[in-house]
């Protein structure tokens, strides 16, 4: 039969004539003017990556099989914007789309707009969606004063619950973390492909056996057990309890600090109300192991105000955003 020379499926823009077959000639095929798809395959994925949901659903499939773009024109626009005049630039690219009026809407929605489009599709409101596995690991040192802003290096182990990871293949330990580099961005978390860091998983980050170009959030009462239980939120809640006693007076505005750590806004008096009726009961239930005392307040103030962190932490507008 004829012989078979590497080249692009045929629906597609022809390789360039006389040039070699190899790497080098895909990659500048890839973005050449009269390609199509990687322009759109990217603007999808940051559209995506900002509203929960891609103009086409199906991230990783753009064939024929995937889902079809529920607003196709503004894909091609964004697609043919991105490489004609912002010339791949996607810091620019993302700066519009954060500024346009689509995405600043508010999240809120009347019933009626709900019942009628539940996934907004249309785009009538604002964005909603739970935030990734390393972010709300990354938000909970953060509110606790705990995140390390130091860059690079080698990975690290932070703490998690013990016994839960094992390697079947070999003897090695997990050994958590000391120092500063308990408290790194989950970014330098050490990742073994045959045991994944319990926590991330939970909050659905990849096993790492695939590749995944999108990950499908799911809501389970194990996610509460980890922000509650969890070695890392646990701490994360009793530092920001000394953050609050240290910076506040009194009750209500320790309550109050900690929620514009937690969510960028003012609690408001019903929600206050409930904190504040939390930290009372806690605060008169004996605890079961010695606490202890911040600089500023007793154990039993401290073992209270992290009662009220550690829920501030696992609201799910913490979770959200």
């Amino acid at each position: 039969g004829p012989a078979l020379v590497p080249d692009v499926p045929g629906i597609f823009p022809r390789l360039p004539e006389g040039a070699p077959r190899n790497r080098l000639t895909l990659a500048k095929w890839f973005f050449a003017p009269g390609q199509p798809l990687t322009a759109r395959t990217a603007v999808n994925r940051y559209w995506e990556q900002l509203f929960g949901t891609g103009i086409v659903e199906t991230l990783e499939n753009f064939g024929s099989v995937g889902e079809e773009p529920s607003h196709p024109e503004l894909l091609d626009w964004l697609a043919l914007h991105f490489q004609n005049e912002l010339h791949w630039d996607m810091k620019a690219l993302l700066r519009e789309l954060v500024t346009s009026a689509t995405y600043r809407q508010s999240a809120k929605a009347p019933p009626n707009l709900l019942e009628r489009d539940p996934r907004n599709r249309l785009l009538a409101r604002g964005p909603k969606q739970r935030l990734t596995a390393e972010m709300v690991r990354d938000q909970a040192l953060l509110a606790s004063g705990l995140l390390s802003d130091k860059m690079g290096g080698p990975p690290v182990m932070p703490p998690q619950p013990e016994g839960v990871w094992n390697s079947v293949y070999n003897d090695s330990k997990w050994k958590d973390a000391t120092g500063p580099d308990r408290y790194r961005r989950a970014i330098y978390t050490y990742i073994k492909r045959t045991s994944g860091y319990p926590s991330f998983l939970t909050f659905d980050a990849s096993d790492h056996d695939t590749s995944l170009a999108r990950r499908i959030p799911t809501n389970t009462p194990l996610q509460a057990l980890v922000t509650l239980n969890d070695p890392v939120y646990y701490e994360a809640a009793e530092a920001m309890a000394e953050r609050m006693i240290a910076r506040q007076a009194n009750v209500d505005a320790r309550i109050r600090y900690g929620a514009r750590l937690v969510l960028s806004r003012d609690l408001t008096e019903q929600e206050l109300t409930a904190l504040r009726a939390l930290y009372q009961k806690t605060l008169a239930t004996p605890t079961l192991t010695p606490v202890v005392a911040s600089a500023r307040g007793s154990p039993k103030d401290l073992n209270a105000m992290t009662a009220v962190a550690s829920v501030l932490i696992n609201l799910d507008a913490s979770l959200t955003r």
